[in-house]
């Protein structure tokens, strides 16, 4: 029997291994070149997308960032104008009463000096939520709360353009509340 040899490279003599590693290396595309490589330009293009896209998220992060500030700063000069409108008036009400039926006056003009779609909210139940107001008034038990109320409500504020008018007169109370009286 013919035992069959296996040819490997340690059995090959140097000038065919040489020449076999020449011919592997140029059809493989293997050693020096003086082109620019396919696989290196794609690497190349590769990183600089990676640049790209890193320079793009960090401009919207900023972007975003800038945003919250600008909104944080709008919401500050918000509560501030509303902190400084909540003041009383030179003189108070004789009764609770009166009190409450001028706040009641006040926040109607308040909510029907809004924009159109919020006047016409409004206007869905208008008796109902004026007797609310009313008796909401009525159970903080606090002249002040209502002068202040009524004052600031009636008061020109334009931070608040564009924000929920239920909101803000919510949020006016609220200051009043805080500073002149107690929370009911």
């Amino acid at each position: 029997m013919n035992a069959q040899r296996r040819c490997s490279l340690s059995d090959m003599n140097v000038e065919v291994r040489i020449g076999l590693i020449v011919l592997c290396g140029t059809l493989l595309g293997c050693g020096e070149s003086t082109g620019d490589t396919s696989i290196a330009k794609a690497l190349e293009t590769k990183s600089e997308m990676e640049v790209a896209a890193a320079a793009v998220a960090e401009k919207k992060q900023e972007e975003a960032q800038a945003a919250r500030a600008r909104k944080d700063a709008e919401e500050a000069a918000r509560t501030a104008e509303i902190a400084a409108a909540a003041t009383l008036p030179a003189t108070l009400p004789a009764s609770l009463e009166d009190a409450c039926d001028a706040f009641v006056k006040t926040y109607d003009e308040f909510m029907l000096a809004g924009e159109e779609k919020e006047v016409l909210e409004w206007w869905d139940g208008h008796r109902k939520k004026l007797g609310e107001a009313r008796s909401k008034c009525l159970v903080r038990k606090s002249i002040e709360v209502a002068a202040c109320s009524t004052e600031a409500l009636g008061a020109p504020l334009p931070s608040l353009k564009g924000f929920s008018r239920i909101d803000s007169a919510r949020r006016i109370v609220e200051a009043c509340m805080s500073a002149h009286g107690t929370d009911a």
